[in-house]
């Protein structure tokens, strides 16, 4: 299946150094607009989840073409590899604490994804620290990351549609089903990461053999 990587070609990936690129210039330009993103969600007027709505979907959209141009053009940077997974959970968790703040969610959203990056994380930075490379980032993984972006356009609609605090039933039943389906997978690819990582550390890759 390809959904997830197309514009690939059939070869082996090849990974540069370089920086400036397009597929990172976007990368940097959807951290730039987070900010912005929070305050127009935590706005809290259906103008303002409107308004965060149309980012969102901009987000979404930039992401895919990245991941796109970089496999397309062989614009696949170490550095892309980094800022791609940081900048979708920024996103993720900067979504679900505005939409706390304006009460389209309960707490526990925030607590349930939060420790689960903060984990990652910490975890990631400790191998990079050691000279380690983390594991890639798996289709599971990717699906949950996905499914998560799909619920908050539910969500929204839910709050614009009736009121933040108040929002319209079936729509924010409909968010809630599919954030929570893709929460349980969020933290299955935790575990997932966790066992490649402890299988690694069991059982090293033999040295390659020379030519």
């Amino acid at each position: 299946m390809r959904v997830y990587d197309i514009g690939g070609g059939e070869g082996p990936e090849v990974v540069s150094n370089r920086i400036l690129t397009v597929p990172n210039a976007l990368s940097f330009a959807r951290l730039a607009i987070l900010p912005w993103l929070y305050l127009t969600v935590a706005d809290g007027t259906a103008e303002g989840l409107l308004r965060g709505l149309v980012i969102g979907f901009i987000f979404a959209m930039t992401d895919w073409v990245d991941g796109y141009v970089a496999r397309r053009f062989n614009q696949i940077t170490k550095l892309g590899k980094l800022l791609d997974p940081i900048s979708d959970r920024l996103f993720i968790l900067t979504v679900v604490i505005a939409m706390v703040v304006v009460g389209l969610l309960p707490l526990w959203v925030v607590i349930v994804i939060g420790l689960r990056d903060v984990l990652m994380l910490t975890i990631g930075t400790g191998m990079l620290l050691r000279g380690v490379e983390p594991p890639a980032v798996t289709r599971l993984g990717k699906t949950a990351t996905f499914g998560l972006m799909w619920a908050f356009p539910l969500l929204l609609v839910a709050g614009i549609v009736g009121e933040p605090a108040d929002p319209q039933p079936v729509w924010w039943w409909a968010g809630m089903l599919v954030l929570t389906v893709n929460v349980v997978l969020y933290w299955l690819t935790a575990g997932d990461y966790l066992r490649t990582i402890r299988r690694d550390r069991i059982e090293p890759s033999p040295p390659a053999q020379p030519d």
